[in-house]
């Protein structure tokens, strides 16, 4: 898979160290009216128990007609046989799922120090 890192910047600073390059790991926790989960959402898009979402960062997106820009935040199912679907966010939508229990964040750096091989060999595959 290639992705163009000039697409993406960093976050801004917030209190659970969510920023470009970190991991999210979905939980049985509902996040969602009615009881849903990120690993139902995950399930859902075609993802598996071990299914990850590797976040890009954020990316300017143009609304139609309007042409006014939002900022999403961007990642990447990564699945056992490769990169699959690409979740975005608002990051206040984000935010407030972590809050809530729904995900559980791999900071950055602890992502480049154990995570490395195990993201480029996924990413790797598709």
């Amino acid at each position: 898979m290639q992705v163009d890192p000039s697409r993406y910047r960093d976050l801004p600073e917030n209190p659970h160290g969510i920023h470009a390059g970190c991991v999210l790991l979905p939980t049985d926790v509902p996040i969602v009216l009615g009881g849903g989960t990120s690993r139902d959402f995950v399930r859902e898009q075609g993802g598996s128990s071990e299914t990850f979402v590797f976040l890009f960062g954020a990316r300017s997106v143009a609304i139609e007609p309007s042409g006014q820009h939002l900022q999403v935040l961007e990642g990447v199912f990564l699945n056992e046989d490769g990169p699959g679907f690409h979740p975005t966010w608002d990051l206040s939508q984000l935010l407030r799922e972590v809050d809530l229990g729904g995900w559980t964040v791999i900071p950055t750096h602890t992502v480049l120090s154990t995570w490395a091989e195990k993201i480029e060999q996924r990413m790797n595959l598709g």
